[in-house]
């Protein structure tokens, strides 16, 4: 009787090397999905926060959400996937869910803080609310920004300027077949937002400084001058730190595919700005702060009454044992 042993490997499992670097990122993701549910455990408790006027924030911290999903997902799917031929439908599913939503989330993040910072400049140059004022062309912003991206993405496999390719370690991706679907690429997910979000940058601090120059002579600054250099300024921060931590990922991704060393960097440093954004958001903008300082106050506040509760239970206790040791030793 001949037997014979057929080997049966998963099409989803990574191999060794695979699985091993992405160890590191794995933790980075355990503690950004911490920091992600104490910031929106602020927004679900804290009405002053949940505003029209944070809308692009929550949804750039969304994306931060669902680029965590997607790796806690993939990565579930490639260590514990069994099915040697996994259904045509599920495994085509995966490999362009792998292959696109990194490049397509990363894209909707630098979109969302452009038009963030549109908004910003409109408030400080024109002293406009859009919020209030242009309700339908930021729902019309919202949907160019979710859905241009993504066909973009998508159309280009048809066309032929990017292909699907299936790493040996179990990794999917999308690789570009010329050299102009790869500047393309990098125009459209790097160069132009980019030197939108700087030029915006700059013409508000241009306007800052020039109504600055020109009210040089009197002797106290408005309220809402001091706003709108609060405004520039937390964002030139926030924006200095996530374009060091995010632009690696998204330009080594145009030019390199697989499990090189660049990848895993930019996957990395990826993931430590998703794990720090909720803390330099809610670290920078006031209405955070004060949502802070209203909870410390209260759990101070709630401290001190239990404490004078307690010492109202013992003083009486510790009266009534003084009269009565007087008593026993002088009796009448």
């Amino acid at each position: 009787m001949n037997l014979s042993i057929i080997i049966c490997r998963s099409p989803f499992l990574w191999n060794q090397s695979s699985l091993e670097s992405q160890r590191p990122v794995l933790y980075v993701c355990i503690i950004a999905t911490f920091t992600h549910s104490l910031f929106w455990l602020q927004v679900l408790f804290f009405s002053s926060i949940r505003q029209k006027s944070m809308q692009w924030i929550y949804a750039y911290l969304t994306t931060d959400i669902l680029l965590l999903v997607r790796f806690f997902f993939l990565f579930f799917i490639h260590t514990l996937s069994t099915d040697c031929y996994p259904p045509q439908f599920w495994y085509t599913f995966v490999v362009y869910f792998e292959a696109i939503a990194d490049n397509y989330l990363n894209i909707l993040e630098v979109y969302i803080l452009l038009a963030l910072n549109i908004c910003r400049h409109m408030q400080i140059a024109q002293n406009r609310n859009v919020y209030r004022t242009n309700v339908r062309l930021l729902t019309m912003s919202h949907l160019a920004i979710y859905i241009i991206p993504l066909v973009i993405l998508v159309i280009q496999i048809p066309f032929g300027w990017a292909t699907l390719r299936v790493d040996e370690g179990g990794v999917f991706d999308i690789a570009y077949t010329n050299t102009y679907a790869e500047v393309f690429n990098v125009i459209i997910a790097f160069f132009l937002p980019i030197s939108l979000n700087v030029i915006i940058i700059y013409r508000s601090v241009h306007y800052i400084r020039l109504t600055s120059h020109l009210r040089r002579n009197r002797h106290h600054v408005s309220a809402r001058e001091k706003y709108h250099r609060s405004l520039v300024i937390q964002f030139l921060v926030f924006y200095t730190i996530w374009l060091l931590l995010w632009a690696p990922n998204i330009i080594i991704y145009q030019f390199t595919s697989g499990r090189d060393l660049a990848v895993f960097v930019g996957q990395l440093l990826n993931f430590m700005e998703i794990t720090i954004d909720p803390l330099i958001i809610a670290g920078l903008d006031i209405r955070f702060y004060q949502v802070w300082k209203k909870l410390w106050i209260r759990v101070k506040n709630r401290t001190m009454r239990e404490l004078r509760v307690d010492h109202r239970r013992i003083a009486p206790t510790v009266v009534r044992t003084v009269q009565q040791t007087v008593q026993h030793q002088y009796p009448h």
